[in-house]
């Protein structure tokens, strides 16, 4: 029931959006990189072209991404922290994945100058935001963040809607975390 809720919460928010920044922890691993992919699918399905902060020069991010910059949809999508600041406006939703915690985020700042922020997380809650996020869902009893991203993605996208490495990269987060 919370996971059809979250969805329909998340959905609204994409497709209110003007723009849509997805963001990780920094040093990504494959539960980061699968819990991105996951709702850049879902921001695609809303019609609203996301952007993935992350570190690209990492190597874990190269592992965990080969297949996946091979399709069309992905190869301008990771961007870097500046190219991140640059895209924030009035309207822009920033969905964080895989962490609560600022210290160890892509980039900090991000969530400083952004108005909405969403929290998708598997951790314990284990800080606060100086401004309250619009949606919040986080569950310390998941096994993953891409565990939480998939339930939401079930309410959400039509049977066969997300691609073969898309649920490759997502099922290896699940299983490596």
């Amino acid at each position: 029931v919370m996971s059809r809720v979250i969805a329909e919460q998340l959905t609204s928010l994409i497709a209110r959006s003007g723009n849509v920044l997805i963001m990780g922890h920094s040093n990504p691993d494959f539960d980061s990189v699968g819990a991105c992919v996951g709702v850049a699918r879902l921001c695609m399905h809303c019609g609203v072209s996301p952007k993935i902060i992350i570190n690209r020069s990492h190597q874990s991010f190269l592992d965990c991404t080969e297949r996946l910059c091979e399709l069309p949809e992905y190869h301008d999508i990771f961007i870097d922290s500046a190219a991140g600041m640059d895209l924030i406006c009035s309207d822009t939703l920033l969905i964080i994945v895989d962490a609560n915690n600022l210290t160890i985020l892509e980039d900090s700042s991000i969530v400083e100058n952004v108005n909405a922020v969403a929290i998708i997380d598997h951790h314990r809650k284990t800080s606060e935001l100086k401004k309250e996020p619009v949606l919040t869902y986080i569950d310390p009893s998941a096994s993953s963040a891409c565990e939480l991203v998939t339930e939401v993605l079930e309410h959400c996208l039509p049977v066969g809607s997300l691609q073969k490495e898309e649920a490759t990269v997502m099922l290896s987060g699940i299983m490596v975390d």
